[in-house]
């Protein structure tokens, strides 16, 4: 929505400096251009608008002498009135009707007459609008829907017109007439009618063309008049177009009033670039505010307190001499490598992390090698639902061997008693001894079955049947019997050995 606003408003500049006027025809003998030779004896013009060049010569302008008759020479005749409508002419369509002095023309106007005091206050309902539909021919326009209707006129309206197909003297009319490209407003148009001393046509010069006193031209029964004018000024309410532009009130392309061409483009300038810079930093400021507000509101006043505190701080600092903790470094690095270049050595390059222990490396020998550890059983196996690695195989063997050890080193001294119970109650303490060391240093692992066959004693999986070499455990009661038996076997003998009593 904005940039609609600044564009319009950017359009709306350039139409009010004239940088979008109408385009009109050129002046020269080049295609699309337009060269009139005037002399008040002999005129001669040449035109490139239509299909193809075409050239008019002894062109006899006509304008009003002393006695306020027209006659060939004299003083131009005066238009007069309030202009309603205007159409320019780059090109003329000749296939539509386009023919004669149709093809010099470059601008038609049409032209309430009336005194020049009674166009300046012309207003409101007053004003003629006119709707124009076709304009191909330069003296007939096509009009439509509006106040007035051209094609309509006739002599019981009541009011008087002007259509004029305005054939420019000089280059300096030419452009001026750019101006007619604003409707609505007084004007009064000076020329010359054209005569070309053959027989009567339409738009040129004839018997019954009147001028009053101020040669201001007449207007017959028909209430229009439709002729050819070459034209030699313009006049406006404030400003004129003269032959040679030499007039203090020239009317200039882009001319403002009170301001003129030149104070309105630097006021276009100071007014644009400056607002724009203006409204920049007014908006520049407004988001630092909104920014402090929202950090106020998030951390408190007395963070935002040390928070300025801190930067006013540094620019003490800062003015003081003081450095920061980078820019010492930085000029550390930099007195150290100037140093080195005096000193001719490179300086070192940076290493990575990765770089000591990468420098032995041998990609080939670690491709070539085996695996240093075994293969793992797979998980979901039908042996085992877990992976087994390598150190929980080595402690589960670890495990089993201890028992074995320490039963054949307790089972050397009993074996040599010469009671054969002994000898039992010799196995029977080491199996007992046996299991709280193996239940001590057993692993999660050595409960998982390593063989597929199915055990005797269910309720005894405790035991380790290798250890043992195999001997059934006596039940606790037996065990606590053959204890009683053990303790008391040295009285026994002592009593069968005393014959003596």
């Amino acid at each position: 929505m904005r940039r609609g606003l600044v564009v319009l408003y950017l359009l709306s500049l350039m139409l009010l400096a004239g940088c979008l006027s109408p385009t009109t025809a050129g002046w020269g003998q080049g295609d699309g251009e337009v060269k009139v030779d005037f002399s008040i004896e002999s005129t001669s013009a040449t035109s490139s608008l239509g299909d193809e060049k075409e050239s008019f010569d002894q062109l006899l302008p006509v304008g009003c002498n002393e006695t306020r008759v027209l006659d060939n020479g004299g003083s131009p005749v005066k238009f007069t009135g309030y202009m309603a409508a205007s159409h320019f002419y780059e090109t003329h369509d000749q296939l539509n009707g386009a023919k004669e002095l149709d093809l010099a023309v470059t601008v038609s106007v049409a032209i309430k007459s009336m005194s020049m005091n009674e166009a300046v206050s012309v207003d409101g309902e007053q004003i003629p609008r006119v709707q124009v539909k076709n304009w191909n021919l330069p003296l007939y326009p096509e009009t439509g829907a509006g106040n007035i209707d051209l094609d309509e006129v006739d002599m019981d309206s009541s009011s008087k017109w002007f259509v004029l197909g305005l054939i420019p003297t000089t280059e300096n009319i030419l452009y001026g007439m750019q101006a007619l490209g604003e409707w609505h407003q007084p004007i009064q148009i000076e020329g010359y009618l054209v005569d070309t001393n053959k027989s009567i046509t339409a738009g040129y010069y004839s018997s019954y063309h009147e001028v009053n006193d101020n040669c201001e031209m007449k207007i017959g029964q028909n209430n229009i008049e439709s002729v050819y004018l070459m034209v030699t000024s313009i006049k406006f309410e404030d400003s004129v177009i003269t032959s040679n532009g030499g007039s203090s009130d020239e009317w200039v392309l882009g001319d403002v009033p009170m301001l003129g061409r030149g104070g309105f483009i630097m006021f276009l300038l100071i007014a644009g670039i400056g607002g724009a810079v203006t409204m920049f930093m007014l908006s520049k400021i407004a988001v630092a505010k909104g920014a402090s507000h929202s950090m106020e509101v998030l951390v408190g006043k007395k963070a935002m307190a040390a928070v300025s505190r801190v930067k006013s701080d540094m620019k003490q600092a800062r003015s003081a001499g003081m450095k920061s903790s980078t820019q010492r470094n930085a000029e550390a690095r930099q007195d150290a490598s100037t140093e080195a270049k005096k000193e001719g050595v490179k300086p070192a390059k940076k290493q990575t992390v990765d770089s000591p222990s990468l420098a032995g490396f041998d990609l080939d020998s670690a491709l070539q090698s085996g695996p240093s550890e075994s293969i793992t059983s797979e998980f979901g196996s039908k042996s085992s639902s877990a992976v087994a690695t390598t150190e929980a195989k080595n402690i589960a063997s670890q495990a089993t061997s201890i028992p074995q050890s320490v039963t054949q080193q307790r089972s050397i001294p009993v074996s040599s008693a010469v009671n054969v119970s002994s000898v039992t109650t010799a196995q029977s303490s080491v199996i007992s001894n046996t299991e709280p060391t193996a239940s001590k240093r057993s692993h999660f692992s050595s409960s998982v079955p390593r063989s597929s066959k199915p055990q005797q004693q269910p309720q005894k999986k405790v035991v380790k049947k290798r250890a043992t070499k195999k001997a059934q455990q006596p039940e606790p009661e037996t065990w606590t019997e053959s204890k009683q038996e053990t303790t008391n076997s040295p009285e026994e003998e002592e009593e069968f050995s005393d014959f003596s009593f």
